[in-house]
């Protein structure tokens, strides 16, 4: 059996908080070195609109999210019509909760370059964020068609999966899982392909929280929980759900994962919906 990789994320050792990357406040962190070189040479060429999206790359290693939007708005500002800059800001959008800004960074990146993968398996995400499982079901199907390997499949069709389990077609979700098999190489994506061996009866819903050997646990407790709650919840157990949601945000310091961001949204819809079955 091929296990692939746990999930890694490029981080500097300084990271800004969620505290003040959720509450607008100005963060006081220190530039990274990496910053402060590209600040160097934008002060060369500050017209430069890669470099300004390579500053906004390298902020974000610190999640230093609304510090990298800037980045990349001033590069929009040089370069309006660069497809990648949209495709970044769209993400670092998700990281901050703003998903209605993100999918549409997704949506203007995706109609100057409809070639880019990662673009639309970010829109599908922002959809499914905003609970638009529609709109992301037909993201996903536009996303199937560009997919030419295994470990983007393994990506593409976990998410996609839950999107079918939610709008409530689950024969379309069991077919689009077929091809995924204990030997599938997930590349880097060993946590989505552990999540869809669940799915398919292949690995108990108690194992997923084995991940020994995860350079980040936390991203793991993240993508690996969010995987498990949902499966609860398609499943009707809803309070095993809720319980591994909130120990997600509870437990997780990997607040600008996926799956963290995934467990919020659930829990802030149970919440609404607790709220509104009290009248």
């Amino acid at each position: 059996m091929k296990k692939g990789t746990f999930m890694n994320i490029a981080l500097t050792e300084q990271r800004d908080s969620r505290e003040n990357q959720l509450g607008w406040s100005k963060s006081i962190l220190e530039m990274s070195k990496e910053v402060a070189g590209i600040n160097e040479e934008l002060e060369k060429t500050p017209n430069n609109a890669d470099l300004w999206m390579i500053k906004g790359i390298a902020l974000s290693k610190s999640l230093l999210f609304r510090e990298a939007i800037d980045a990349y708005s001033i590069a929009l500002s040089y370069d309006p019509f660069h497809a990648l800059v949209y495709r970044h800001r769209g993400h670092r959008h998700l990281s901050i909760r703003m998903y209605k800004q993100a999918a549409a960074d997704f949506e203007l990146s995706s109609r100057i370059d409809s070639t880019n993968w990662d673009t639309w398996y970010h829109l599908g995400l922002a959809y499914y964020l905003l609970g638009d499982f529609k709109r992301s079901e037909s993201v996903y199907r536009k996303c199937m068609e560009i997919t030419d390997t295994d470990d983007k499949y393994v990506a593409i069709a976990d998410w996609y999966w839950m999107t079918l389990m939610r709008l409530g077609k689950k024969e379309e979700a069991i077919k689009l899982i077929e091809p995924i098999t204990e030997d599938t190489d997930p590349g880097e994506n060993a946590s989505y392909h552990r999540r869809l061996l669940m799915y398919k009866g292949l690995l108990k819903p108690e194992e997923l929280l084995y991940f020994e050997g995860a350079q980040l646990p936390d991203l793991e407790l993240a993508t690996q929980g969010y995987g498990l709650g949902h499966y609860y919840l398609v499943y009707g157990e809803i309070e095993k759900a809720k319980a591994m949601f909130k120990r997600i945000v509870e437990d997780s310091t990997q607040w600008s994962a996926f799956g963290y961001l995934a467990a919020e949204a659930e829990l802030s819809n149970m919440s609404k919906s607790d709220s509104l079955s009290s009248y």
